[in-house]
């Protein structure tokens, strides 16, 4: 079986990043080349995005990772080909790749309330918009913080590092990088921050769809049919993108629980957690050229399906986003 899943992966590896890499520089392009000067704010918001995309995308391909979760404590391996490098770089790189995913993440849910704010118009808007980029924010620098405590205690002595060179000396196949625990405050807290931005950041951005909904269809006058669906398309395409984490990790981390507790082994989450890690970004690329009507219009316009027209856009601040 386990020789299964690694013939699966080294094609499956691949294949992800023909597909997104590509369609990420796409969707870079678009961004920087074909933005009306009304989208500023999201353009910067989704070009963000979609770097801290390609990162995630990058190092999980490179890296290649198997949590050997049955061992006591939880052994990181690695099967990309950063297995040749020393185990301190490897190991600092699955942090990273980590941090970039719940960037992603924060970064699509603030993309939500942006649009909530814009469609809203209310007052004190500026102040409750540092409060919640500081509300979502804050969580990555903690994780930053506690996945740096981490590197710096469990990667960077030289001992240790002496330590990973004997255990890697034959790297042919795979290489130890690190060990995973929940006895030190670091490790609990990256767990309950991961935890948290996979359960609850898509609901709350469920119900700020909601009131988006809600608030646009009030503002537009009834013959504004094209404006109320643009707006809906947008918002759905982010609802999306908000759920796709909880849909793509859920079974992993159901998977993580059951093994915390039985101390079973389980091949396919050892093997599949780095997959389901970047499986969000298979499709995100994608919905944001469909759903931000300007992207669309110019692809539609690249493959000859729609009439390239010269109009001076003018958009109101419920059209902001």
């Amino acid at each position: 079986m386990s020789s299964m899943y690694r013939a699966i992966l080294s094609v499956l590896y691949p294949i992800f990043f023909i597909i997104v890499f590509p369609s990420q520089l796409l969707l870079i392009y678009i961004i920087l080349r074909h933005s009306p000067k009304y989208l500023k704010t999201l353009q910067l918001v989704l070009f963000c995005n979609c770097v801290s995309q390609i990162v995630s995308l990058v190092l999980c391909c490179l890296l290649q990772t198997r949590q050997v979760s049955h061992l006591t404590p939880i052994e990181i391996w690695c099967y990309g080909p950063m297995r040749h490098f020393d185990a301190v770089i490897p190991y600092s790189m699955y942090y990273v790749a980590q941090a970039a995913t719940l960037f992603s993440s924060v970064i699509t849910f603030l993309t939500i309330y942006l649009k909530y704010e814009a469609a809203s118009s209310f007052k004190q808007a500026k102040t409750l918009r540092v409060i919640v980029i500081i509300l979502l924010f804050a969580p990555i620098i903690i994780l930053s913080g506690a996945e740096a405590y981490l590197i710096i205690t469990n990667a960077l002595p030289a001992e240790i590092q002496e330590k990973f060179s004997t255990i890697n000396i034959d790297s042919s196949d795979h290489s130890v990088i690190g060990y995973i625990t929940l006895k030190t405050y670091s490790s609990v807290i990256i767990f309950v921050i991961l935890c948290c931005s996979v359960f609850i950041l898509p609901p709350i951005g469920f119900f700020v769809r909601r009131k988006i909904l809600n608030v646009v269809t009030s503002n537009i006058d009834r013959n504004s049919s094209l404006k109320k669906s643009q707006s809906r398309s947008f918002i759905n395409g982010l609802t999306l993108q908000a759920f796709l984490p909880l849909i793509c990790y859920t079974p992993m981390f159901i998977y993580l629980f059951v093994i915390l507790v039985t101390k079973s082994e389980m091949l396919f989450e050892q093997y599949f957690i780095g997959v389901f890690t970047i499986l969000p970004t298979l499709c995100d690329s994608f919905i944001t050229m469909y759903s931000v009507t300007p992207y669309r219009k110019q692809i539609r316009t690249w493959l000859g399906m729609e009439k390239t027209e010269q109009m001076v856009m003018v958009a109101p601040h419920s059209q902001m986003f």
